[in-house]
């Protein structure tokens, strides 16, 4: 009984701080907007339209991206993206998501974590007290201050890292769990699945080196990366089929890495936290003077801690990076990504350095520790208040960057937006230019962002749009006989038919510009034009494994949990 109590307390501290976090912006009525928040914005409403219509398409864009028929969520965490759109729908406003989106992110990222301390041996009032420290980090705040993915992955990472953490100290390999780990990351966010992978590494490396079965272990490893390619066969295949019959527009390599690290442009990953910071350098110091006392495992801990470190600094040579070219490093973009792992490994250090410390001086420790997490606390509340006041009181609501694209000049309207239940006023009011998969069909193309702009966004404003069938069906008025842009995207597999005619490019029925969009002879009065995209029938088994993959995978998993509860409860009482 008492220790149904005391975890009842446990999970109850970690849903109650993510709360407080929020509780804020739901009073201030504050919205905080980041660089990339119409980007996710218009993948997730996509997604929410397509469940609350039912006219589902996998592929392209057919209520997102002005409805362009471009391919984004299939490339870019498919899964993950339909998870969000589920979000958006319960939410109803786009302010309701932010306060939502935070709170789930916020309780995935508090378990998470205190689940890997747990792991790590640190003692249950540390864990409990440093997972709510995690959240006020800038892994976890990124999300509510520019919308970026990698807080999520900094979320799910912790948890990812457990079976790293159990095969290194005492050999444990699940095969299931080993699996979803790396899966559910990369259905997620592809470079903190990457960044993942570098840091099992050393676990793994030192678990098979000091392996007694080690030919086991390697049997399971191989099991692990097979269940793994079934859980994300979604994402491969279509990644590949995509990539094989176009040349797309990637996301624009930064030629300038090095300045983006913790130590330049990127310092607020570092400074944003004052908790976090003087903790990175009282490790720097503690390491080096533990080191040779340390087992094995906490010894790896410190090289994971040191190499990230380095790695998202200018310490590390990012300027021969772009240099030399080098791909397999230019698509990180951005080395403060690294910093994520940075953050995990501190909060293990600090937590395992302090679970050493002697009874009477735990718990004092453990009032530090309370002390500085409410300090934290207060400082980022405080911080993202200035946020909101901001908002409410800006008579620009938006920033005017360059990549936007406003249809209004009327403020309010956009600042109203947010708060309407027509989730679409927003995408219509403020458009992003950005081209990222977009098909390429001239080599070298430039100004891609103004050319999204000159091809979709502008000439959208001619068209009426709507879905039928799953099929998205574009239609206009014409006075004359005469060619013209159709903000439509084409792709090797999609299929037009314009005006009950199937066109054909070898036909010469129609010409594309130099990122995709279709050039058609329109007639005088209605024209209409249908866009659908053919994959082949081969890929609807593929969904079918990979969710029963994953149906199994959970299912498995949960039982095995609730086995375990089940044991535990008894051996308590």
């Amino acid at each position: 009984m008492r220790h149904f109590q005391r975890q009842l307390l446990i999970i109850g501290c970690l849903i109650t701080f993510p709360i407080l976090l929020v509780l804020p912006q739901y009073f201030s009525g504050g919205v905080i907007l980041g660089p990339d928040f119409l980007f996710h914005y218009n993948r997730f409403y996509d997604t929410a339209m397509q469940i609350k219509t039912g006219n589902f398409n996998y592929f392209i864009s057919t209520y997102g991206f002005q409805q362009s028929g471009r391919i984004v969520n299939a490339l870019y965490g498919p899964f993950f993206a339909y998870f969000q759109g589920l979000l958006v729908l319960f939410s109803k406003t786009w302010y309701n998501y932010q306060i939502i989106s935070r709170l789930v992110l916020n309780l995935i990222a508090s378990f998470s974590m205190y689940a890997l301390l747990r792991v790590s041996h640190v003692r249950i009032r540390l864990a409990v007290l440093i997972s709510c420290l995690y959240l006020t980090t800038f892994a976890i705040l990124d999300w509510t201050i520019r919308q970026n993915l990698t807080s999520w992955g900094a979320a799910i990472s912790p948890f990812a890292l457990i079976p790293a953490f159990r095969y290194a100290a005492n050999h444990e390999l699940s095969v299931i769990k080993l699996a979803i780990s790396v899966a559910i990351l990369l259905q997620v966010h592809v470079l903190s699945a990457v960044i993942l992978v570098i840091a099992y590494l050393p676990f793994f490396t030192y678990g098979l080196l000091t392996s007694t079965t080690l030919k086991k272990d390697l049997i399971k490893v191989a099991a692990a990366i097979f269940l793994f390619f079934l859980l994300t066969l979604n994402v491969w295949t279509a990644l590949l089929a995509i990539f094989h019959s176009n040349n797309l527009i990637l996301p624009f390599t930064n030629h300038r890495m090095y300045a983006y690290s913790i130590t330049e442009i990127g310092s607020y990953w570092l400074f944003f936290s004052v908790s976090l910071l003087v903790a990175i350098i009282v490790l720097l110091f503690v390491t080096i003077k533990k080191w040779h006392s340390a087992n094995p495992f906490i010894k790896i801990c410190i090289i994971e801690f040191w190499t990230f470190l380095i790695i998202s600094s200018s310490v590390f040579p990012w300027y021969l990076v772009t240099k030399y070219k080098i791909q397999m490093l230019e698509i990180f973009q951005f080395p403060f990504r690294f910093f994520v792992m940075v953050t995990i490994f501190t909060c293990v250090l600090v937590g395992s350095f302090l679970s050493q410390a002697p009874t009477p001086k735990y718990r004092q420790v453990c009032k530090l520790v309370l002390i500085i997490t409410l300090a934290a606390f207060f400082q980022t509340t405080g911080l993202l208040t200035n946020e909101y006041k901001h908002w409410n009181d800006c008579q620009h609501p938006i920033k005017k960057l360059n990549t936007l694209v406003f249809n209004s000049k009327n403020d309010q309207a956009i600042h109203d937006s947010f708060y309407s239940t027509n989730l679409n006023a927003l995408l219509k009011l403020v458009q992003k230019k950005t081209p990222d998969y977009l098909p390429e069909y001239q080599k070298n193309v430039k100004k891609t962002y103004r050319k999204y702009a000159q091809y979709i966004i502008y000439p959208s404003k001619r068209f009426v749009k709507t879905i039928i069938h799953n099929k998205l069906v574009i239609t206009w008025y014409a006075n004359k006989k005469s060619f013209i842009n159709v903000p439509v995207v084409k792709y090797a597999g999609t299929k037009l038919v314009f005006n009950g005619k199937t066109l054909a490019k070898k036909h010469q029925q129609y010409r594309l510009t130099k990122i995709g969009t279709p050039i058609l002879s329109q007639k005088i009065g209605e024209n209409k034009l249908v866009v659908s995209y053919t994959i082949g029938k081969w890929f609807l088994p593929i969904l079918f494994i990979t969710i029963f993959s994953w149906s199994f995978c959970l299912a498995f998993w949960g039982l095995s949990w609730l086995l375990s509860a089940i044991e535990n409860a008894q051996a308590d009482s």
